[in-house]
């Protein structure tokens, strides 16, 4: 990297000096080609048309009016041309997203239910896979107790068929309720007792006079 000031200072003033050269010479070209064009085209045109409405007035100046009325009324055409080409392409946007959207909404709703047969059929299929499994279950259980305990397991084996499918809803708050319950029951019983026990039967009254006699 050069640090030297003086050389960036020499090498920026020459990149300038470069571009300020490069700019005149296109200027320069620019203008030489915009002479050739006025001295070779633009005066012959306006000196034959000065010529020619010099020469013949009436015929320019019809040409010219024409000209210009042809351009002021047709500005209204060409205007209702755009916009109607406008409307064209918008109105043909609208229409093509719309059909977009509607078959892209009939493809969700048939691959909607599509997925739904689908899954309809595996829930099926499942159902029929889980009772398939749980009649070979009580099926082998059957075979098993007959095996084991002879014909007169089939009631042990219903019975604990029905316990399979039989729900059997425990409640806490009952359990806790009896339990409280019983321990109170046995409070009660225990001082029922003891009152028994403290006060004096009528035997022990009657027995107590006589020993003393």
């Amino acid at each position: 990297m050069n640090d030297n000031p003086t050389t960036t200072a020499n090498s920026l003033t020459t990149g300038l000096d470069e571009l300020a050269s490069y700019l005149e010479r296109s200027t320069l070209l620019v203008l030489a080609y915009a002479d050739i064009f006025e001295s070779k085209y633009a005066r012959p045109a306006l000196d034959k048309i000065s010529r020619h409405f010099q020469g013949q007035p009436l015929t320019t100046t019809w040409i010219t009016t024409t000209l210009t009325l042809f351009a002021v009324m047709s500005i209204l055409p060409v205007l209702s041309f755009i916009g109607l080409s406008i409307f064209a392409l918008c109105s043909s946007m609208c229409i093509a997203l719309t059909f977009g959207f509607a078959a892209v909404v009939a493809l969700e709703i048939m691959f909607a239910t599509v997925l739904l047969l689908v899954l309809g059929g595996l829930l099926f299929f499942s159902f029929v896979c889980t009772t398939f499994c749980a009649m070979a279950y009580l099926t082998f259980r059957l075979g098993q107790n007959l095996q084991t305990q002879g014909r007169f397991e089939i009631a042990g084996w219903a019975q604990e068929t029905r316990q399979h499918f039989t729900f059997v809803s425990v409640k806490p708050e009952d359990n806790d309720d009896s339990d409280g319950s019983g321990v109170h029951i046995a409070q009660e019983a225990n001082d029922q007792v003891k009152r028994e026990n403290s006060s004096p039967s009528p035997s022990r009254s009657l027995m107590a006079p006589s020993g003393s006699a």
